[in-house]
């Protein structure tokens, strides 16, 4: 028998290649989470700590000339914009990539080039974004942009197109990340991990990460839209000609909304985890807690059985006072605060003395400071012991806890108060003698407080990291898979995966690789098996039964590269360079494909088949089969997340309009558009029929199935081009041009990326590279394909016969 690889011998596998080289091409988990984290509190450092100290510093007392109204508005801008964009959320996606392979037992994620990817447009749209400061052009409209001040006629220089595009780059890198989390939770966890044996953070991660999708993807249509408006010259958001500016505010707050729960249902994962080791007890109403991070858009219900759940477990435990315990005590007393002040202001009558006044900006600080920033420091005292070694001070950690729980209700309960006494927000002074100067003069010692907290963490991180006490395997006593491996953990994670037979496999399993006889031979053979690539198991999405071997990317340039030319398309559009915006486009075409290029597999099929027959689990040494067709199926989600944006787009602008098309313009002939689409439709029957090809080996029908889907689509795509080139109206005169040519330009893009994937399968496929055993890209690019073509008929239906609709 085989003996087991050794941990050298795996960690020299899986480790990223060393120095500078290693820095650019890295695609390890554990790297990208920790660089995510590392980022996201230096921009907290940035825009979240030092604006809301000069903010503070201006309202201290009254008549204050500390600062202009102009640089305050930019203040207020960065504050608002950094913390909702650049730290929040960048901090729980690294937490997600970071912990998840350890917490569900597997070894990497499912595409850690996509991973890299994130961090790299994460990192470039954030300096991009703060570059503004170096041109005198910080954006001063509010992180909410509202159109038509954020419009050409009341924004007309740089600033807000640093926000715009600074900021789309950072959302794309967000649903970037989403996608990972998502197949990364469902299909990559230790055998006999069920749904119902998940901790309560993965599950946490997996709404998040679904509410990514729907949520960033709206906000970049909209952000797509203001830019037209600005450097285009469209007119989406101008009443004058045909738009709406309140257009804006509906596609900003379908991201805006689930923006609050994206960053709280983390946190929620959190507290979880911490509450149930430091309570020394299982989690009490463990399906209701799940159940109420899916419904938390409703949020009083939810976060009170939520908290019901948290407290019986307290109360039912034994609980240890550690520092990560103590920081979630606190996130317990101060958003119960928050959630109370949130109940008062969903009240129509109270509602009105309070709007737009300093008791909502207490609430939210309330609620995203102690939602949100406590689970963050519970989760750093928790896990750093885990992927350091290293114990973080337990005496500077409680000076840390208690100079923020104090300075943050010293800071933010007298806005409440304030805010009644009648001071409104988004105000740079006030006068003397309306009775908020003490209220004021409080709020601004406690935000010096509040600093003082964070330089004691820092110190307290910098020097335990060095000099810390030795951490052990599991310093908690913690009942999680991650407590179960070295501190800090071997670059590849588990030697042999463990199989998991309960909910708190530390308390409740003797031995991690020992279950039924079939799982057990398998993750004991996959050990001894003698493997030189990246292996890692897929099991199905309930029963955690293993599915499929499949090998893991290895480290790449290319997702630095794609991340740089996504960075030059939104500089060069904002320095209006158009030229770049093609350059930028060929770069990130070019770097994608190449990340994605076939490579040989490492292994024979004769070899693939020898362990699948003895373990009855397939092998896919050329790349997962099932991964592939999750990650094709969430690039469609957010594609159809895109076009419905847009539709909602035409149609609101369709009913703000009484008059569409509007007088000049005639009604679009649908004849040459009907020969287009059927072309098109066309096009993907023959796809369809070029996938059974290859399943049949038939291998002559199938590359004459993919030439004559390029064929038919590019004829398609030609005459509807043509079609629209000869249209009696441009997209600068009245949003019906603008909407018309801004979605048709979208269904032709999609049809172009299609295009070119059908193009490079058709390349590969005349080298020999698909066979009826591996063909999972061809069976992807039908699902692809189907969606485009779903995509072009409902389109341009909708171009041509939406102006027949009263």
């Amino acid at each position: 028998m085989t003996e087991p690889m050794t941990g050298e011998e795996l960690n020299r596998l899986w480790a990223d290649p060393p120095g500078l080289r290693g820095q650019l091409t890295g695609v390890q988990n554990d790297k990208i989470g920790t660089r995510l984290l590392l980022t996201g509190f230096f921009f907290l450092l940035l825009g979240g700590s030092f604006d809301s100290f000069v903010m503070r510093m201006q309202l201290a007392v009254p008549e204050n000339s500390l600062v202009s109204p102009e640089l305050y508005n930019e203040l207020f801008t960065n504050h608002g914009t950094v913390v909702m964009f650049l730290v929040i959320l960048p901090i729980f996606e690294g937490f997600a990539i970071l912990l998840l392979p350890l917490l569900l037992g597997t070894r990497e994620m499912p595409f850690p080039r996509l991973g890299a990817f994130s961090f790299w447009t994460f990192l470039l749209g954030g300096l991009l974004y703060y570059s503004s400061t170096l041109f005198q052009a910080v954006p001063n409209a509010g992180w909410f942009a509202y159109t038509p001040l954020s419009g050409l006629e009341f924004s007309p220089d740089l600033a807000l197109d640093f926000w715009v595009l600074g900021l789309g780059v950072a959302e794309v890198a967000a649903i970037a990340a989403g996608i990972e989390i998502i197949i990364g939770v469902l299909k990559m966890r230790a055998p006999g991990m069920t749904l119902s044996r998940m901790p309560v953070f993965a599950w946490a991660v997996l709404v998040m990460a679904f509410m990514i999708l729907f949520a960033f993807t709206t906000l970049i249509i909209a952000s797509l839209l203001l830019e037209l408006d600005r450097g285009f010259g469209t007119q989406f958001f101008n009443p004058q000609r045909g738009g709406s500016s309140l257009l804006w505010q509906h596609l900003f707050w379908i991201f805006g909304h689930p923006e609050v729960y994206i960053q709280f249902v983390p946190a929620t994962g959190v507290v979880s985890m911490v509450v149930v080791t430091f309570a020394r007890h299982r989690i009490v109403g463990y399906t209701w807690l799940v159940g109420s991070l899916a419904a938390s858009m409703v949020i009083a219900l939810p976060a009170g059985v939520q908290f019901v759940s948290w407290l019986a477990t307290i109360w039912a435990g034994r609980p240890v006072w550690k520092t990560p315990f103590l920081f979630v005590v606190g996130f317990l007393v101060i958003f119960v605060i928050g959630g109370i002040t949130g109940v008062m202001v969903a009240a129509p009558p109270f509602d009105q003395q309070a709007h737009d006044s300093y008791f909502v900006v207490g609430h939210l600080h309330y609620v995203l400071i102690g939602g949100v920033a406590f689970p963050i420091f519970a989760g750093v005292y928790y896990w750093f012991p885990k992927f350091t070694g290293r114990m973080l001070d337990e005496r500077l950690g409680r000076w840390n806890f208690w100079l923020l729980f104090i300075g943050t209700n010293l800071a933010f309960f007298p806005m409440h108060i304030v805010g009644l006494l009648g001071m409104p927000r988004r105000v740079y002074t006030y006068e003397a003698g309306l009775g908020w100067e003490p209220y004021n003069l409080l709020s601004s010692i406690g935000v010096l407080v509040i600093l003082l907290g964070i330089a004691v963490f820092i110190w307290n991180v910098a020097r335990s990291y060095r000099r810390g006490e030795p951490a052990g395997n599991n310093p908690w006593g913690g009942d999680t898979l991650e407590w179960a491996v070295p501190s800090p953990p071997a670059e590849h994670g588990w030697s042999i995966l463990p199989i998991v037979r309960s909910r708190h496999p530390l308390w409740d399993q003797d031995e991690l690789h020992r279950g039924d006889e079939r799982l057990e031979r398998f993750v004991h053979g996959l050990s001894r098996w003698p493997l030189r690539w990246r292996a890692a198991v897929i099991v199905g999405t309930a029963d955690a039964r293993p599915q499929e071997v499949f090998r893991v990317a290895n480290p790449s340039i290319w997702p630095l590269v794609a991340g740089c030319g996504l960075v030059l398309i939104f500089a060069a559009e904002l320095a209006k360079l158009r030229w770049g915006l093609a350059v930028g486009a060929a770069i990130v075409t070019a770097a994608v494909i190449a990340w994605n290029w076939p490579q040989e597999a490492p292994m024979t099929v004769e070899e693939e088949d020898a362990f699948e027959r003895e373990h009855q689990v397939p092998v896919n040494a050329g790349g997962s089969v099932i991964v592939a067709a999750w990650g094709t199926a969430l690039v469609i989600i957010v594609v159809a997340v895109a076009f419905a944006a847009l539709l909602l787009s035409y149609f609101y602008l369709r009913l703000e309009n009484p008059q569409w098309p509007p007088p000049g313009i005639a009604d679009p002939d649908v004849g040459w558009a009907s020969v287009a689409a059927a072309l098109v439709v066309a096009s993907g029957v023959a796809v369809r029929a070029a996938l059974r090809r290859v399943r049949a080996a038939d291998q002559r029908g199938f590359i004459a199935a993919l030439g004559a889907a390029l064929a038919l689509a590019g004829g398609g795509a030609v005459v509807q081009l043509l079609d629209l080139a000869r249209l009696g109206f441009g997209w600068t005169t009245h949003a019906y041009g603008s909407i018309f040519f801004l979605l048709a330009g979208f269904v032709v893009t999609v049809a172009a990326a299609a295009l070119i994937v059908v193009a490079l399968t058709l390349y590969w496929a005349i080298g020999g590279q698909y066979t009826a055993r591996r063909h999972a890209n061809v069976a992807n690019i039908t699902r692809f394909w189907a969606a485009t073509v779903v995509i072009w008929v409902v389109g341009f239906a909708t171009l041509y016969l939406g102006p027949l609709l009263t």
